[in-house]
């Protein structure tokens, strides 16, 4: 950084800090810009004599440019492995379009200062249980309201709404590290749902979007929070929010197997989540990619084969190896539609 006289000013010198009119606070140019023709005479007629100009290999990038790139290509990373562009590694045809519609509704998102700046909080307070479980969510929301067939801004909602729904811990981010929460840091953390709902009002988030984040916990049988609401009561939006938020924790946070976390969906279905959305979620998200190496509950190792054939987590496994992880040498089919008593225990 250096002082320049105008005078010597060219195009394309960079300023380096924000140049205000004189006598007033008013911004003339900001800091970053690139010095046109126009830009120096305007200096010359206001009276300047010398301007702060960046060394030609600074970089001029603000945390939400960052971020608009960063959320992109994680989205888009997070998306083709849920659901490749293969189609027969999907759960069906349909899923296909409706991942390629998401790959084009996430550009549309980060067009939003106050999307960016919500999500330069997750970030940077917990990049892990935050705004990797939030990226994980809007994918899984978005897969899951269009498989529905819910309509565009209702997709754009679901994905909208997974990536700001814990917005409001924000406010609490100390309450994230501690296992057993005292009744009043229970309570404080019971509030998140509503900080983020009016966190979304005042900056201009959809009303619909807001009402997902407030209704993120609440629970089908009416047992949830902030407002133990129950049953269709509870936003359909936040309803999808709530399996794919639940589902994503069980994976990213607490290392769960996709198995376990699935049983958990079908376990609480009726009770927790809404039985149509579970439904949704296990028959439409690959839990279990194509082509993954796996060990099954008979410890024998195989590659996922075909994910089409059977509804939910229960893919067919062809064999490679035998319990005591030795190359088989004839063709051995697992078909875990119809071996209900084997199940996948590990993805190698």
């Amino acid at each position: 950084m250096s002082l320049i006289s105008v005078e010597l000013l060219k195009p394309g010198m960079v300023l380096e800090q924000t140049v205000y009119t004189p006598n007033s606070s008013n911004c003339l140019l900001t800091s970053g810009t690139a010095l046109s023709i126009r830009n120096i005479q305007k200096l010359k007629d206001l009276g300047f004599t010398e301007v702060e100009v960046a060394d030609p290999y600074t970089l001029f990038v603000s945390p939400n440019d960052n971020m608009a790139q960063l959320v992109v290509e994680d989205f888009i990373r997070v998306l083709r492995n849920t659901s490749p562009k293969r189609p027969e590694a999907n759960k069906n045809d349909y899923i296909v379009t409706v991942a390629k519609q998401l790959e084009t509704l996430i550009h549309k998102l980060v067009a939003s200062d106050e999307v960016l700046s919500f999500l330069v909080q997750l970030r940077i307070i917990n990049k892990r249980k935050l705004y990797d479980h939030s990226i994980y969510t809007a994918v899984l929301s978005g897969l899951v309201a269009g498989s529905m067939k819910l309509g565009p801004e209702n997709v754009l909602g679901a994905i909208l709404g997974g990536l700001l729904h814990n917005i409001g811990i924000c406010e609490m981010p100390t309450l994230l590290d501690i296992e057993e929460l005292s009744p009043q840091q229970e309570n404080l953390w019971r509030e998140h749902p509503t900080y983020g709902y009016y966190f979304a009002l005042q900056n201009n988030i959809p009303r619909v979007v807001a009402n997902a984040i407030l209704s993120h916990h609440e629970k089908w049988n009416g047992s949830g929070y902030p407002k133990s609401i129950s049953g269709e009561e509870i936003p359909i939006l936040a309803r999808i929010i709530n399996v794919c938020s639940h589902y994503a924790e069980s994976i990213i946070i607490e290392d769960m197997q996709p198995y376990m976390a699935v049983e958990e969906l079908y376990g609480a279905s009726g009770f927790y989540y809404d039985p149509k959305v579970v439904d949704a979620f296990v028959n439409n998200i690959p839990i279990y990619p194509l082509g993954v190496m796996v060990r099954l509950s008979t410890k024998e190792v195989g590659i996922v084969s075909n994910i089409r054939k059977n509804k939910g987590p229960r893919p067919i496994v062809k064999i490679y190896y035998n319990r005591v992880n030795r190359p088989i040498s004839e063709d051995k089919i697992v078909d875990l539609g119809v071996e209900r008593t084997i199940f996948i225990e590990e993805i190698l």
